[in-house]
């Protein structure tokens, strides 16, 4: 769904990207640095500070985005970098999902750790099925309404108001939507 408006971002982050372009940033380093900051915000989470993670989080997101930017911009999009990106956002879900999980077992009761698990699994899917899909001739498989960046932004907004245990579940349900969603639409396109 946000995937929809990437040229939009692109065009807006041109000037930004061209900076850091200019500063010497790479963009598997900027990948990197975007790992770093989910790292923290994982750890945010894990302590209790749901709001100070959810800028981490934000900040996060903002190198995921100018990597990608940065990477089209000089000409320097490669096949490992899209590799190195894949592998870094799952890194980067599994740190912010496990801090969550380790602070609102006490919200969620019995419930923390299965929506947690459920919710790593489900985002993790939704990444394994547009890839699978993809590799089997479906075309583009951006469908769907919890991809990364969606997921993202859910946790985000529920860490704003201290409800991340809630946004455990929603990603959960809305992560297996998605994956079922994508194996219909890859079965029609495949048949």
């Amino acid at each position: 769904m946000l995937s929809g408006l990437r040229d939009k971002v692109d065009t807006a982050l041109e000037p930004v990207a061209k900076a850091f372009a200019r500063a010497g940033f790479t963009p598997n380093v900027l990948t990197c640095i975007g790992f770093v900051v989910s790292l923290l915000a994982g750890i945010l989470f894990a302590y209790g500070l749901p709001r100070f993670a959810a800028i981490a989080l934000l900040v996060c997101g903002f190198f995921d985005m100018i990597d990608g930017a940065v990477a089209r911009f000089t000409g320097k999009v490669t096949a490992f970098g899209g590799v190195l990106d894949s592998v870094v956002d799952r890194f980067t879900e599994a740190a912010i999902i496990i801090g969550i999980v380790y602070s609102v077992t006490p919200e969620l009761g019995q419930w923390g750790w299965p929506a947690g698990v459920l919710a790593l699994v489900g985002g993790f899917m939704v990444s394994y099925t547009r890839a699978r899909a993809e590799a089997a001739g479906t075309g583009k498989l951006d469908v769907g309404f919890a991809e990364r960046a969606e997921r993202m932004l859910i946790f985000a907004i529920f860490a704003l108001v201290e409800r991340t245990g809630y946004a455990l579940i929603l990603v959960a349900i809305f992560s297996y939507i998605t994956v079922i969603y994508r194996l219909v639409v890859a079965y029609r396109r495949l048949r």
